[in-house]
């Protein structure tokens, strides 16, 4: 058995959409470009002592009036533009990401638990053929979702990657991280390490997903 996308729709009105910080630059940039309106607020945040901010690790992109700004009748409209790792990766989501300070070794780190979500028609209809399989075979989800399951992959890897390289910004003195300080100024994970890794959205393949949004705008 293999998961298929019915395209209902539902998990794009179902709650606000948990982004990385390079998602939220993308998808704002979209939106303005597509006349959308676009609400998003930080979410998990470290303060850093030299630069006086918090720094935010990810984003929540709030719904507009009970759905998904890009969704369509029941398509997205930016579908092969750049759609968020965890809309890719659904209905296999993080149910809870810790991020951990190591202050001696400064270092920072994220762990994330994943599982199902049951706002999937496809989900509730399969839930007890799954429980039955994955008692058995733990592995079995790579092979029921392989495109969901390589994205949330994925996600992980660019989160652990934005991580890793505030790390090594912390261990050369750039930055001296701490927990999140109320009432310090918030600023964007991703464009904050741009400023000391040039690279990243090359890396991040950010240039591409911009190339294709100017085409779109031209195409219109």
């Amino acid at each position: 058995m293999r998961f298929k996308c019915t395209l209902c729709g539902e998990c794009c009105k179902a709650s606000p959409v948990s982004l990385l910080p390079h998602e939220d630059v993308i998808l704002r940039e979209l939106a303005e470009r597509m006349g959308l309106v676009y609400k998003s607020y930080p979410g998990y945040s470290m303060y850093d002592r030299v630069s006086g901010y918090n720094l935010a690790f990810s984003y929540v992109m709030d719904l507009i009036d009970g759905k998904c700004t890009f969704l369509s009748g029941n398509l997205c409209m930016i579908h092969n533009i750049y759609k968020p790792l965890i809309c890719r990766s659904f209905p296999y989501i993080p149910r809870q990401v810790r991020y951990n300070i190591d202050s001696y070794n400064r270092v920072v780190y994220a762990t994330a638990e994943y599982g199902l979500s049951l706002v999937c028609p496809v989900i509730k209809d399969d839930k007890r053929m799954l429980e039955k399989m994955l008692e058995t075979n733990p592995g079995f989800l790579a092979e029921y979702m392989p495109s969901e399951y390589d994205a949330a992959g994925e996600m992980e890897r660019i989160r652990s990657l934005m991580l890793t390289l505030l790390s090594t910004l912390w261990r050369l003195g750039i930055v001296d991280l701490e927990s999140h300080r109320p009432g310090a100024p918030v600023y964007n994970l991703y464009l904050f390490l741009v400023k000391h890794y040039p690279d990243l959205p090359h890396i991040l393949r950010i240039d591409q997903v911009m190339k294709k949004a100017e085409e779109l705008v031209a195409h219109e």
